[in-house]
């Protein structure tokens, strides 16, 4: 099923001034309305390109945009779950689909990472909290860590990373050698440069500790559909609990944010004499189909295969770079590739390989993110040309976290293990 996005927001447009119409307001009011919602429209469309992909305004899968709304007209709450069986059986096909992919046996819905990582802690302070009240993190984790730590009476202490902002494994053995914590947050895809934290060397520092492992896979979670890469079900299955959010990279509208973990959770303490069925003790509340239908419906139309040749089509964009000549830069001033050597200068670079070309354009772009203090990045993206084959990098006057160049950091990681060889199962 395709629908185009310029004819849904057509509809839409035509809907509201319909719905307008009949209300009992002046012409003026209906006028600025009008226009308002036209604006808003025409500034979603250009989120909706084909080569549009990052973390806070991705694009979005037109069919998950119509089971949002779907979603706002059935209102069900699964906090009383027996009264809606169909959104209790829409929530199971979820978690049937997804804790596979990261080696988990439970799952929640949540509003986003940040949720899911306050989630995440509060069921590891509930386990081990007895043992320890602190927890380690790389210093390039995302702050939502910061903020529920401090929610939680937390002690967070943060572990250096090495060059590749990657945790460092020496240091956060010697801090856990220092004191257990009662927690370990790694990250699958840092928010500045796509990084990933060696998980397997994480879980063998604390094989044997009273410590619980999260993963904040938030950004990289999607790695998990891609078969040849060895971030697999191993890898996060290691992990008491992982959040992923799928309105960060699988077309998702906001919120959509899934938290799995190992251990069931057990009903909560509170009195509920009002409900009744006990509910788990999570961080939601009320929640219903506003979290899941979207979702829902992208895995049953498209499945895993569908969702992996989405992110294939953002893979060949980078690796498609091999296509340009040099990248533009908007302003003369910026000196960011000085750090490359002649033979790798953007600007005289010979002919290379898809693979050698998608590596040293992913080199250029995390380390105009790391260490390009201006902020020139945020002009930077790759776009497609309007064949929709010729490939350029060119100013999107948007921020970090909008257009290719979500996409490109975390490739950053991705091309150099993407022809690795998965480990055995």
């Amino acid at each position: 099923m395709s629908i185009d996005s310029s004819q849904l927001s057509t509809t839409l447009s035509a809907l509201m001034n319909q719905y307008l119409q009949h209300l009992d307001i002046d012409a003026k009011t209906f006028q600025q309305l009008s226009q308002q919602i036209d604006t808003l429209l025409r500034a979603g469309q250009r989120h909706r390109q084909a080569n549009w992909a990052a973390h806070m305004t991705p694009a979005v899968n037109e069919l998950a945009a119509l089971g949002q709304f779907v979603a706002a007209l059935h209102q069900g709450n699964l906090l009383s779950s027996e009264l809606y069986p169909e959104l209790a059986i829409i929530e199971k096909d979820i978690f049937d689909f997804f804790c596979p992919l990261f080696g988990q046996q439970h799952g929640h819905a949540t509003h986003g990472g940040s949720y899911g990582n306050l989630d995440a802690l509060w069921q590891a302070r509930k386990k081990f909290g007895g043992y320890s009240n602190r927890v380690y993190a790389s210093d390039q984790s995302h702050y939502s860590v910061f903020k529920a730590c401090d929610i939680l009476g937390l002690e967070l202490h943060l572990i250096p990373t090495n060059e590749s902002q990657q945790m460092d494994i020496a240091a956060l053995a010697f801090a856990c050698n220092e004191l257990t914590p009662m927690a370990i947050v790694a990250t699958a895809g840092t928010t500045s440069s796509g990084q990933i934290d060696d998980i397997n060397a994480v879980k063998a520092i604390i094989e044997h500790s009273p410590c619980w492992l999260h993963i904040d896979a938030a950004w990289g979670g999607f790695l998990s559909l891609i078969d040849t890469i060895p971030l697999t079900d191993k890898q996060f299955g290691q992990a008491d609990s992982v959040c992923f959010d799928p309105h960060k990279s699988l077309g998702q509208p906001r919120p959509c944010g899934l938290l799995m973990y190992q251990q069931p959770i057990k009903a909560t303490a509170s009195p509920t004499q009002y409900l009744t069925q006990t509910p788990c003790d999570t961080l939601p509340g009320s929640y219903g189909a506003e979290l899941l239908l979207a979702l829902w419906l992208t895995i049953k139309t498209l499945g895993k295969t569908g969702l992996k040749d989405q992110i294939d089509f953002q893979l060949d964009l980078i690796r498609g770079s091999v296509h340009a000549q040099h990248m533009q830069v908007s302003d003369p001033a910026s000196q960011v590739s000085e750090h490359l050597d002649s033979s790798e200068a953007v600007s005289s670079s010979p002919p290379m390989t898809g693979t050698e070309a998608a590596n040293r354009i992913a080199r250029e772009l995390c380390y105009r993110a790391i260490h390009d203090p201006q902020g020139y990045v945020e002009w930077l993206g790759p776009t497609l040309g309007e064949d929709g084959e010729s490939f350029s990098y060119g100013p999107v006057g948007l921020s970090l976290y909008s257009g290719s160049i979500g996409v490109a950091l975390l490739l950053h990681r991705l091309c150099d293990i993407s022809e690795a060889p998965a480990e055995a199962n």
